[in-house]
Order: C-alpha cells, then structure tokens, then sequence
C-alpha cells in the first residue's frame, strides 16, 4: 500500500480542517484520509460526508 508523503498529509489536513466545507477532487487515497481525520464528528461533518459518497460511489463503479 502506498503511503503519502508528510508533507501531503499536511497539506490534505490544512486543506480538510474545516468540517462545513465539502472537499474538493477528491482521489481514493484523499477521500479514505478524510474519513479516518473526520470519523465521529457527526452528521454536520461536510467532509466526511463527501469523503463517504465518493468511496460509496467508487465501490459501486467496481
């Protein structure tokens, strides 16, 4: 499995900080790190939301 950098993973939090705005091109690896930084900040959580749909959408394309 391919581990990005730190200096990405920085950049994805900085970027993801905000829960009341949706990410935006979302990729595989972005969407599943969303989900792990945002699990259990609830309903109101625009980020884990979008991160959610897309990996729900990605495994219906499969």
């Amino acid at each position: 499995m391919h581990t990005p950098s730190s200096g990405t993973r920085d950049m994805w939090l900085m970027n993801s900080r905000n829960c009341s705005h949706e990410p935006v091109e979302l990729t595989d690896e972005l969407a599943r790190f969303i989900l792990a930084v945002h699990a259990g900040h609830g309903g109101g959580c625009r980020q884990y939301l979008a991160a959610s749909a897309f990996c729900f959408r990605r495994t219906g394309e499969r």
